[in-house]
């Protein structure tokens, strides 16, 4: 068995879940189709959807002779302080691609998948931020959050010392970095760029759709439901699957996407962006500095909060 050379490590809504699916689709590239095994990151509780060494490597044993590069994509990864140390222990040569995006827009993004997947329970943003030290301590955590690490939105979205902890651990020449910026105007150039970093052809892909654009429940209850099934149900899904020797029902799948609407969300009060520009003004400028490329723009106040992962076809 193949084991797992490239990792897409984050960070959240910055074009993760895109650029995974595009990658999946190339001949050369398997990608497990369990959506963020959140294995290496052990220093998240109740995430992880395996708990064995040999369960996760089971989930790439799918991979045929023409998979070259054989991985993964968990959003969490960079965020994490134990997620690559260990995947270096693991795998010292493994590749590593980490989508970047303005954090302030990231924060505002990933509190609205916080509210989507019922780990939130603050719909006001500026009043779940303000909530981030009282909830560091154990207070006023919504009732169906495992993993109190995913509301602390300035952290999560510090990418500046994020990659820097990267580097610090992986050589430059194995890691890829890609702004949202880019990804959501040129997907296909950064696709490109990507295919090139992990050495593969180019598989000539002209189309790239959105995918997981921002989006609310159409029905609160149901979504209860479907996010945290009772255990009855869950228990009875695992027999089946294990009785069937299926990997997945798909039930909840189908349920998820009749029941999502896609949304756009309102641009953030400019009087919230100026404090939050402030708040990431030090860790943009270290990030700057990494990648030796400009991003005045994202201390610019009068920005326009972007929800979208991107749009459309190649721009060649």
């Amino acid at each position: 068995m193949k084991k797992p050379n490239f990792f897409i490590v984050g960070a959240p809504k910055s074009g993760t879940t895109a650029l995974s699916e595009y990658l999946r689709q190339h001949p050369n590239i398997f990608i497990c189709k369990e959506k963020e095994p959140n294995f290496w990151n052990d220093d998240f509780h109740n995430v992880s959807q395996v708990s064995t060494l040999e369960e996760y490597l089971a989930l790439f044993e799918d991979a045929q002779e023409q998979h070259v590069v054989i991985g993964e994509a968990t959003v969490n990864y960079l965020y994490s302080e134990r997620a690559l140390p260990r995947i270096w222990e693991f795998n010292p040569e493994a590749r590593l691609v980490a989508l970047l995006r303005n954090p302030v827009d990231l924060a505002y993004s990933w509190h609205s998948q916080m509210l989507f997947g019922l780990y939130e329970d603050e719909p006001d943003f500026e009043r779940a931020w303000n909530l981030q030290a009282e909830r560091a301590e154990g207070r006023h955590l919504p009732k169906h959050c495992v993993e109190p690490k995913v509301l602390q939105y300035k952290k999560i979205a510090l990418l500046g010392e994020q990659v820097e902890r990267m580097l610090s651990i992986f050589p430059r020449d194995q890691i890829q970095l890609c702004l949202f910026d880019d990804f959501r105007i040129a997907a296909g150039s950064v696709y490109r760029n990507v295919l090139q970093f992990l050495g593969l052809p180019d598989d000539g892909r002209t189309e790239f759709p959105v995918i997981n654009e921002n989006k609310i429940h159409r029905h609160a209850l149901l979504a209860r439901l479907i996010e945290r099934p009772p255990r009855f149900w869950t228990a009875s899904a695992r027999m089946i699957k294990n009785t069937l020797g299926l990997q997945s029902i798909g039930l909840l799948k189908r349920m998820r996407e009749i029941n999502k609407v896609p949304v756009k969300r309102s641009p953030m009060p400019q009087a919230l962006r100026r404090r939050l520009v402030e708040e990431f003004r030090d860790d943009i400028l270290k990030l700057q500095a990494i990648l030796g490329r400009d991003l005045s723009h994202w201390l610019a106040v009068n920005e326009t909060t972007t929800v979208e992962t991107h749009a459309g076809k190649d721009n060649r």
